[in-house]
Parts: structure tokens; C-alpha cells; sequence
């Protein structure tokens, strides 16, 4: 038997303290898949599909599937002010 505490992954053995919960041996993982802890479950699934550039495959727990998103991106279009960390005085903190 496993033991786990807050969704953490399971463990053969707790370290004493209160909270833990039992928790089923990981099943078997078929050829090609991957067994990961999630969300307090065991979950079989394809490994994750490689990134490509501006772009990040996510797991959706919900659907069970790998989602692909794009990255978000921000620029600066005006630089205001800068203030060095040595500028600052200690009584203005």
C-alpha cells in the first residue's frame, strides 16, 4: 500500500504526522504510455508531445488530454523610469 498527504505523490511510508491517506498501487503502464500521480489519481497517458516554438503542450486533467497553447507574450513599448536598487534609501523602503 502507498500513502499520500495533500496530493502529494505517493509513498511506501508516511513520515508520522497526521493526514495521510492510503492510496492504490500505480496500475501497469501499457507500451508507449506513462504513469503519473495527478490530482490525486493515477493517471495512464501518452507522454508529452514536444514543444514547438511559441507553442506548450499542457495536460488537461479534465478531458484527459494534452492541450496545446500558445505562449503568452507581453512587450514594453515605453520605458518611463528606471530606479536602481542603490538609489533607493533605506528609510524610503
Amino acid at each position: 500500500m502507498l500513502y499520500s498527504k495533500n496530493g502529494s505523490i505517493p509513498k511506501p511510508q508516511t513520515d508520522g504526522t497526521e493526514g495521510w491517506i492510503e492510496v492504490p498501487d500505480a496500475p501497469d503502464c501499457p507500451e508507449g504510455m506513462e504513469v503519473i500521480w495527478w490530482s490525486h489519481e493515477w493517471v495512464v497517458r501518452p507522454p508529452k508531445p514536444a514543444d514547438r516554438a511559441g507553442y506548450q503542450w499542457n495536460w488537461n486533467h479534465s478531458d484527459k488530454t494534452w492541450v496545446e497553447g500558445k505562449y503568452a507574450t507581453s512587450s514594453v513599448d515605453e520605458v518611463i523610469e528606471i530606479i536602481a536598487a542603490d538609489s533607493i534609501g533605506a528609510d524610503s523602503v
